[in-house]
């Protein structure tokens, strides 16, 4: 292959890459505020559980939404 297909090929998939994201994109930014949601609850319910504010922090930023353990039955 000579090096003007080679760029042309590369630019081809850079676009459809783009097009992808863009076409997912609603769908991530739905993730996120869901994820954010969950992750504030599960602050929300430490808390209320009688861990400090800065334990429920370290809590959540090791185990994120908690959703991972509960799903592997870790913790």
């Amino acid at each position: 292959m000579d090096d003007n297909l080679r760029r042309l090929m590369a630019q081809i998939e850079a676009e459809q890459g783009l097009r992808q994201l863009n076409e997912i994109l609603p769908q991530c930014m739905d993730l996120q505020r869901t994820l954010a949601t969950l992750m504030h609850n599960f602050y929300t319910s430490l808390c209320k559980e009688g861990f400090t504010k800065q334990e429920s922090l370290e809590i959540i930023k090791a185990l994120g939404t908690g959703l991972n353990s509960n799903l592997n039955d870790e913790l």
